[in-house]
């Protein structure tokens, strides 16, 4: 008898790429399905929730023993050590975007950066491989990547169903927030109105459209190269009720019309005003910003609801999240805001 989580089969591929991340699957099990479901075998419990996944934990379930495959880990040592290459000079993590390899390599690391990149790419199959230096950068969320091995940095990831073409050297993308546009997706009733006033290449919007099946999304985007691959991806998912649109979002966003409201940006909270004039009436905004842990959640729900007194608004509930660790005491917090229009005298 084993651990295993029990996922519906089509959000069975999101559930894997988060367990991977947390090195959570059970290798020495078969992954197995029964029914409509996925059965996949764990050493321990998620820290992410499975909830938005409708997933579950089963604590006994009997599954089949299968061979122990080859830990690229392994492969990844020897040729480092056949190369002279300390392991300890090397990333312990990456991360994977369609056919490109992201790492973030230690100081020790760079002056064998390029083959270490070889060595990464070649073991783990990717086409691409480049350097994370410094994160994302300004309003217009730019990356700061270098290729150190292969050649090309657009593809196409695909994950929950969901297929996002993009240049990772010029667009961000964070599969570590899988679970939150999952989530977010599978919470918004078929048939909402919903304005994303920051839908990069459509990382809610995307989801929301096609999983949500909401009526329209309109997805606001400022980074034109974004706004391209935006426009790439509603036609590439066939969602016919995405709509981009290409600006600021204080100048385009739709005003008075929107259930839904996404701020998924860390400067979300210079753009409060334009989410409580995207409502009708009453709706939910979805808010991100990135807060000292010692101030979670106090500070953000304090400032929520005095955003949406100014705008004459009752906040009816305030649901708040830890997405994930940020920075050293700095998290990633993301809250929802639940709102109904105020009668005044």
């Amino acid at each position: 008898m084993t651990r295993a989580i029990v996922v519906p089969k089509e959000n069975a591929e999101s559930l894997l790429r988060n367990l991977q991340m947390e090195r959570l699957i059970d290798r020495t099990m078969k992954i197995v399905k029964r029914g409509n479901s996925i059965l996949v075998p764990v050493t321990g419990e998620p820290r992410f929730d499975l909830a938005p996944l409708r997933a579950r934990l089963e604590p006994h379930v009997d599954l089949p023993h299968r061979l122990r495959p080859r830990d690229p880990r392994h492969e990844i040592r020897e040729r480092l050590e056949a190369a002279g290459i300390p392991v300890a000079h090397a990333p312990r993590r990456w991360e994977r975007i369609g056919g490109v390899l992201v790492l973030r390599l230690p100081s020790e690391g760079q002056p064998q950066a390029r083959v270490i990149a070889k060595i990464f790419g070649m073991v783990l199959g990717a086409r691409t491989v480049v350097q994370d230096r410094s994160g994302i950068h300004g309003p217009m969320r730019v990356p700061d990547v270098q290729v150190l091995w292969g050649n090309g940095t657009e593809t196409v990831h695909i994950e929950g169903r969901i297929r996002y073409a993009m240049d990772v050297a010029r667009v961000m993308f964070s599969s570590g927030n899988l679970a939150e546009r999952v989530g977010i997706a599978d919470r918004v009733r078929p048939g909402a109105i919903v304005v994303d006033l920051f839908a990069g290449i459509g990382y809610f919007s995307l989801p929301i459209a096609v999983r949500g099946r909401a009526e329209t999304v309109y997805g606001c985007e400022l980074n034109p190269v974004s706004f391209r691959y935006l426009v790439e991806n509603t036609r590439l998912n066939r969602a016919t009720n995405l709509v981009p649109l290409l600006g600021d979002c204080r100048a385009i966003a739709p005003r008075g019309i929107a259930d839904w409201v996404i701020m998924g940006h860390f400067d979300a909270r210079e753009y409060l005003d334009v989410a409580f004039d995207a409502l009708r009436g009453k709706g939910t905004i979805v808010y991100h910003e990135l807060c000292p842990k010692e101030q979670y959640p106090d500070a953000m729900t304090q400032r929520l609801a005095a955003a949406a007194r100014a705008h004459w608004m009752n906040v009816q509930a305030i649901h708040t999240r830890i997405v994930k660790s940020y920075a050293p005491g700095i998290v990633h917090s993301a809250a929802e805001v639940e709102v109904t229009r105020q009668n005044r005298p």
